[in-house]
C-alpha cells in the first residue's frame, strides 16, 4: 500500500455560511434561533440512536437534517459525524449545528480529503485513489457516532470509502466501533446511471452490520415538511396509486394541472405569471428532465425575461450543481436532478406526462412513477403547477378521477385531455440509442469506474504539462455581481473559456469564429486596449451562446453591465494559449466534424444500431510542416486540441477530443490519426492521447462510451449485490486494494 502526501492541508473545515430559505451565501452566521423541538418520530430516532444502529426511511421534506440536529442536541459532548451528499447540506448542516463544537459535518468527498490527505474534488479522483491503494489514516476526532445521509444515492465507491471512513475511526478509537445513523428514501433515488443503489440504503444493517456491532433498527420519517396535505395527497392518490406514502403538515392550494401547448408561451405565461409576482421570483423555480435543448422552456424563459421583467436564472449545464448566488433572488430553472435536496414555494413542473417515457425513459417500466417524476413533485412548499403538453396523454398508471379530484384543472387548448394510454411495458434492457449525439455530451453521467476501464483499454494518456501551482493559475471569476442593489450575480465560467479562444484566434488571425462569426460579418470594431478588447468579447460571448442555447435570459439581464471581470487575466490566458503555439504553420478553429449512420455493433453478435449523425466542433486544428508539393497523408503534421478552462481536467475531456480525432480522420479518408491534444488554460496542464488502434481503436473507444451511456442492464439481482460489498469489505479490512 501507498502513502500520498499531504497536497492541500486543512481539508474539511467547515464553512461560514448565512442561509436564506433554500439559498445558501456565505457570510457569518445568522443569530441563534428558538430550541427546536422534535417530532415524535424524530425523537424515537434520536432516542434508539444512543444504544443502536438505525436506517430511516424518511419522506421529502420529513427533516433529516432537523433530526441529526436533534441527536447532536441531545448528545452534546460526544463526538458525532455527518456525512452529506452535497455541499449545499453540508453548509445547512453546519448552520445549524454551529454551536455545538463536538459535532463536524463533511461531504463525502471532503471526508476523502481528510482520510487520505489529499484534495478529493469529485468521485473520479476517489477511484484513482482506491486504484492506487492509498492507505487511509484518521488523525481527527474518534467519533462515537456516524450519521450518513442521502445512502439512496451511494455508489460502489463511495461505499469503499464509508468503509474505510469507519474502519479508520474505530482504529484511531482503540477498536471502539461507533453507533451508525443512515439516511435516505429509497424513492429519491436518481442517480443510476452514475452506479448509484438504492439498495445502500436499504441493506445497510446487512452491508454495515461487520463495522458496527449494535443492532439495527428501521424507522420511518413519514410527515414531510414541506409538502401540504394537498400536495401529499395529490402525489399519494394520483401517482402513487392511492399508497399513503407521504403525511402532509399544513394546509395549501390545491396543485394546478395544467394541459395546454408548451410551445404557446404567452398563454401558459398568463396563468403562471400572477403565480410568479404572489409567491416571489426567488420563491419560484421551473423544472423539466432536460434543460439543454427544450425549446418550448426557452420560450417561455425568454418571455419571462423580457416581456415580464422577471429575473430568471437558468442552468444550460447539467453537469454543475447549482450556485446559490447566482439562484439569489431569481427564478430558478434547472433539470430534476440539479434540483433534487431544493424547494421553493411555487414550483412548475415540466415533463410529467407520457412523454416522459418516450424522449427521456424509454427504458423504464410504464406502470409506476419514476423517481425522478417523484422527485420533481415533491419540491413545492405551497403551489404546485404540473404542466402536461397538449400532445401527449398524462402517464398512463395515473388515477385519472383523483386527478380532477385533487388538482385545479386547467385546460388551454380546444381538445380534452387525452385518455391514458394502457400499462404494461416492462422495463426495455439493452442498448437504446438517439438519433442525434452532441459529442461534448456523449461522455456524461457514465461512472467513472466505467469510463476509466473504458479509457485504459483503448488510449493512452500522457500528461505533458502538470498543472502548474495554484498561484498560477487563471482566476478569472465563475460569477459576477451583476446587480448591487439587488445582489444578483451571473454565471460567467463558459464566457471566460470562450473569450480566451476567441481572443487569441484574433489577434492571431483578425477572424473570430469562436463566436460564430465568418468571413461575410462586417469588419468588426473590436478595442485594441486588453481590457476594452476582453469586455468586447466576455459580452459577444454572452450573445453568441444565448443564440446557441436558446436561452437569452442572461443575455437580457446583463444587457447594461460592463462585462469587466475577465479584463485582468485576459492577456495571462492568452500568452498561455499562443505558448502551444509558437511554431504552427497554420491554425483553424471551430471546426465542424461530423459522422452520419455511425454504427454501433453489438459485442454479443446482435443486430448493430445506426445513429443518424454524431456531431460536434474541434476547438482548434493545427498543422504544422506540410509541403504543398510533396503528398502526404492526411493526418500527418495535423494535430486536434480541445481547449478547456476548468478547475481540472478528466477522462470526459479525453474521450471528447478524441472522438473529434476519429470524425477528422474519417472525414478526411485518413487511414491514421492526428496528434490529440487537451489543454486546461486555466492551469497549464496538458495531455497527449494516443489510440492503442488506430483509428479502428477510436471507433472502439466511442461504440464502448455510447453502449455504457446508453445501454440498460437492469439492476444487479440481490445475491450479486452484496457479494460484491461483502468482497469491498475485505478489500478495507485487510488492506488489499486492487
Amino acid at each position: 500500500m501507498k502513502d500520498l502526501k499531504c497536497l492541500i492541508p486543512g481539508l474539511g473545515h467547515l464553512f461560514s455560511c448565512q442561509v436564506r430559505r433554500g439559498i445558501v451565501s456565505k457570510a457569518g452566521f445568522p443569530k441563534k434561533q428558538g430550541p427546536f423541538i422534535p417530532s415524535a418520530e424524530q425523537q424515537a430516532i434520536v432516542d434508539l440512536s444512543r444504544t443502536q444502529n438505525v436506517v430511516v426511511s424518511a419522506r421529502p421534506g420529513a427533516g433529516k437534517t432537523a433530526t441529526a440536529q436533534a441527536i447532536v442536541a441531545a448528545n452534546p459532548t460526544r463526538p458525532i459525524a455527518i456525512i452529506t451528499y452535497s455541499k449545499r447540506l453540508q453548509l445547512e448542516t453546519a448552520r445549524r449545528l454551529y454551536d455545538h463544537p463536538a459535532c463536524d459535518v463533511f461531504t463525502f468527498h471532503a471526508m476523502a480529503g481528510r482520510l487520505f490527505k489529499t484534495l478529493v474534488s469529485n468521485d473520479s479522483t476517489l477511484h484513482g485513489i482506491r486504484q492506487a491503494g492509498v492507505t487511509p489514516v484518521w488523525t481527527g476526532k474518534p467519533y462515537e457516532l456516524v450519521i450518513l445521509d442521502e445512502m439512496q444515492d451511494c455508489t460502489h465507491d463511495l461505499f469503499w470509502l464509508t468503509c474505510s471512513f469507519l474502519s479508520s475511526i474505530t482504529r484511531a478509537a482503540g477498536g471502539r466501533a461507533p453507533r451508525i445513523v443512515v439516511l435516505g428514501d429509497e424513492r429519491q433515488a436518481i442517480y443510476n446511471f452514475r452506479g448509484a443503489d438504492s439498495r445502500f440504503l436499504s441493506l445497510s444493517p446487512l452491508i454495515l452490520a461487520a463495522l458496527s456491532p449494535h443492532p439495527w433498527t428501521h424507522l420511518p420519517l413519514s410527515k414531510s415538511f414541506r409538502l401540504s396535505h394537498q400536495n401529499a395527497a395529490f402525489v399519494n392518490k394520483v401517482f402513487l396509486q392511492g399508497e399513503e406514502y407521504i403525511v402532509g403538515s399544513h394546509s395549501g392550494p390545491k396543485p394546478l394541472y395544467i394541459y395546454g401547448d408548451v410551445f404557446n408561451p404567452h398563454g401558459i405565461a398568463d396563468h403562471l405569471v400572477p403565480l410568479i409576482h404572489k409567491y416571489g421570483p426567488d420563491q419560484t423555480a421551473i423544472i423539466t428532465p432536460a434543460v439543454r435543448g427544450n425549446w418550448a422552456l426557452s420560450e417561455l424563459t425568454n418571455l419571462l425575461s423580457r416581456r415580464h421583467r422577471l429575473p430568471v436564472a437558468v442552468s444550460i449545464s447539467d453537469e454543475v450543481n447549482l450556485d446559490d448566488d447566482v439562484l439569489a433572488g431569481k427564478i430558478c430553472v434547472s433539470t430534476y436532478h440539479q434540483f433534487k435536496g431544493n424547494e421553493r414555494d411555487l414550483v412548475i413542473v415540466y415533463g410529467a406526462d407520457a412523454g416522459y417515457f418516450t424522449f427521456f425513459a424509454p427504458d423504464l417500466p410504464d406502470d409506476r412513477c419514476p423517481n425522478a417524476t417523484f422527485v420533481a413533485l415533491t419540491r413545492a412548499c405551497k403551489q404546485l403547477v404540473v404542466l402536461n403538453r397538449k400532445e401527449n396523454p398524462p402517464m398512463p398508471f395515473i388515477s385519472l378521477p383523483e386527478l380532477h379530484k385533487t388538482t385545479t384543472f386547467i385546460n388551454l387548448v380546444d381538445d380534452t385531455l387525452k385518455d391514458l394510454q394502457p400499462v404494461g411495458r416492462t422495463e426495455k434492457l439493452g442498448l437504446n440509442l438517439p438519433q442525434n449525439i452532441a459529442v461534448s455530451h456523449m461522455a456524461r453521467h457514465i461512472p467513472d469506474e466505467t469510463l476509466d476501464g473504458i479509457c485504459k483499454t483503448h488510449i493512452q494518456i500522457r500528461k505533458i504539462l502538470a498543472p502548474l501551482p495554484p498561484e498560477h493559475h487563471i482566476k478569472a471569476p465563475d460569477k459576477v455581481l451583476i446587480r448591487q442593489a439587488k445582489r444578483y450575480y451571473e454565471a460567467v465560467s463558459d464566457l471566460n473559456g470562450m473569450a480566451v479562444v476567441a481572443a487569441y484566434e484574433y489577434a492571431l488571425l483578425k477572424t473570430l469564429t469562436t463566436l460564430g462569426y465568418n468571413s461575410n460579418t462586417p469588419q468588426l470594431k473590436i478595442p485594441t486596449d486588453s481590457h476594452g478588447q476582453a469586455a468586447w468579447l466576455c459580452h459577444k460571448a454572452c450573445e453568441y451562446e444565448a443564440d446557441f442555447s436558446g436561452y437569452q435570459s442572461r443575455r437580457i439581464q446583463m444587457e447594461h453591465h460592463v462585462f469587466d471581470w475577465l479584463g485582468p487575466h485576459l492577456e495571462q490566458a492568452k500568452s498561455r494559449l499562443k505558448g502551444q503555439f509558437q511554431n504552427a504553420e497554420r491554425l483553424e478553429f471551430e471546426v465542424n466534424v461530423d459522422k452520419k449512420k455511425f454504427e454501433v455493433f453489438h459485442p454479443s453478435g446482435k443486430e448493430s444500431q445506426v445513429i443518424e449523425k454524431l456531431s460536434g466542433r474541434v476547438d482548434i486544428v493545427r498543422f504544422d510542416g506540410r509541403s504543398a508539393s510533396i503528398p502526404t497523408k492526411p493526418e500527418e503534421g495535423i494535430s486536434i486540441w480541445e481547449i478547456k478552462f476548468v478547475a481540472q481536467l478528466s477522462l470526459e475531456h479525453a474521450i471528447q477530443v478524441c472522438t473529434y480525432a476519429y470524425l477528422w480522420s474519417i472525414r478526411h479518408r485518413a487511414e491514421g490519426l492526428p496528434r490529440i491534444i487537451l489543454f486546461n488554460v486555466r492551469n497549464g496542464e496538458k495531455w497527449e492521447i494516443t489510440s492503442c488502434n488506430g483509428v479502428s481503436g477510436l471507433k472502439s473507444l466511442i461504440e464502448d462510451v455510447l453502449r455504457a451511456k446508453y445501454t440498460t442492464n437492469g439492476m444487479p439481482e440481490t445475491d450479486e449485490f452484496l457479494k460484491k460489498c461483502t468482497k469491498t469489505l475485505v478489500e478495507v479490512q485487510s488492506g488489499n486494494y486492487p
